[in-house]
């Protein structure tokens, strides 16, 4: 341990470490379940990487082996993602409401919650009049956007706009989100970038033809229909609903569920610095909203996005409010202003991640019904040798908000940056299910 460790306090943590002890236990063999891994090539859990999801055999142990839940009862996701919780629960039984702030994840959700309505056969013959289009230049252009000029050559640009616009003269809105679902989902292999971390990286590679990349994903995806049987009808399919809407201050659509949901399943942002408005940057330059309009027009339109996530990145503004209050907090915070940080919003962030999380935990725990249960996908953080047991403060913060605490199952171990390695040693910080219940 290192002079510079032991100068900073860590009471308040370490008296909450002791706290919760009795409730951590190892599960180290979920670790995949956290992880999009298990959804890779899994018909239409894979259609789109979204390297942050966890899996479907995750809401399937929670449901089905963990709570025992009956089919029928309501479940609730208000991190959605890409639509995992959602899906599974269309699939096993449970209807659903989810809700995300990143007009990305609610498009793809929604593309995905309604492929089993779609017929294969109307698929094809859609994709095929969008392919066999002849070329023309687009009319519309990209947002000017620096990461757009890196990302592509100059033809491969102007295929994406033209395509988006032979899609979005699909009158059918299923059809027509399945498409530029499936075109969306060509972006890294037709680009120079890769979803790498906090960043979307330009990288050395021939990217494969747009037309080309575009008709094989399409045909995976309609064979994916047809071979899984995953259209209408099939078995005890339940509806699943998406919002666009913000955790921290839930829809009046949402609201009107309050009371009613036996389960929640997610998994907010980590406290990590990953700015899903830059991974995920060109598919917002390229989608529409829901009334059509292109969502990316200018770079502002971008910030605009960026600024409405919950504060789990680099570039958060101040948090408006000090409601968290967490004495863990204010140690964190107070060690953190006597070093040289790499980031000088660090700070910023981390108060802001709290105060968003304890908006977000009020908000879920008015959604549920006495005796509810709660899975909760979370990660614990390390700066500069800080350590921020997210689990744990997380764990106190729904204590105010009629939660109990039954469970910390850590489910991996994650490792350090190498910089803080060198200056403060190694010490793997825990990713966690973190198991809740409403009070009577």
């Amino acid at each position: 341990m290192t002079a510079a460790t032991q100068e900073c306090p860590t009471r308040e943590r370490d008296e909450l470490e002791v706290k919760y002890a009795p409730l951590i236990r190892e599960q180290l063999e979920w670790g995949r379940y956290v992880t999009y891994v298990p959804n890779k090539g899994k018909p239409v859990y894979g259609w789109y990487r979204f390297k942050e999801a966890f899996s479907r055999r995750l809401v399937e142990e929670m449901l089905s082996n963990e709570w025992c839940m009956p089919p029928g009862v309501l479940v609730f996701d208000p991190f959605a993602g890409c639509g995992t919780t959602l899906l599974a629960c269309q699939e096993l039984g449970y209807p659903a409401i989810g809700v995300d702030v990143m007009p990305l994840s609610v498009f793809v959700t929604r593309a995905k919650l309604s492929a089993r309505e779609l017929s294969p056969g109307q698929l094809e013959g859609a994709a095929r009049r969008v392919l066999d289009a002849p070329y023309e230049p687009p009319v519309s252009r990209w947002p000017d956007v620096n990461i757009v000029e890196l990302a592509f050559d100059p033809g491969a640009k102007e295929q994406m706009l033209f395509f988006r616009e032979r899609i979005a003269e699909i009158e059918d809105p299923a059809i027509r989100d399945f498409l530029m679902l499936a075109l969306l989902a060509t972006l890294e292999e037709t680009s120079f970038t890769s979803k790498d971390g906090q960043f979307l990286r330009i990288v050395k590679r021939k990217p494969k033809p747009v037309r080309a990349a575009f008709a094989d994903r399409v045909g995976r995806m309609v064979q994916d229909l047809k071979s899984h049987h995953l259209t209408r009808g099939n078995g005890h399919a339940c509806q699943s609903r998406v919002f666009l809407g913000d955790a921290r201050s839930l829809p009046r659509d949402v609201q009107e569920y309050a009371g009613t949901v036996s389960a929640v399943v997610t998994s907010p942002p980590y406290l990590n610095r990953y700015d899903y408005s830059r991974t995920y940057s060109l598919e917002l330059c390229l989608l529409w909203d829901d009334s059509g309009k292109i969502l990316v027009e200018k770079f502002e339109d971008l910030k605009r996005i960026r600024h409405s996530l919950l504060r789990s990145h680099i570039e958060s503004r101040a948090a408006p409010t000090d409601d968290a209050r967490l004495p863990q907090l204010t140690e964190i915070l107070a060690n953190l202003a006597g070093k040289r940080l790499n980031n000088p919003r660090i700070p910023v962030m981390i108060h802001g991640y709290f105060e968003d999380m304890n908006l977000a935990i009020q908000q879920i725990s008015a959604m549920l019904e006495p005796g509810a249960h709660v899975a909760l996908v979370v990660a614990n953080a390390r700066f500069e040798g800080e350590t921020v047991p997210v689990d744990l403060m997380l764990s106190e913060l729904a204590a105010r908000h009629g939660l109990v605490t039954e469970e910390i199952r850590v489910t991996r171990y994650k490792g350090n940056s190498s910089q803080q390695m060198g200056r403060y040693g190694r010490v793997p910080v825990r990713e966690s299910i973190v198991f809740w219940r409403r009070l009577p």
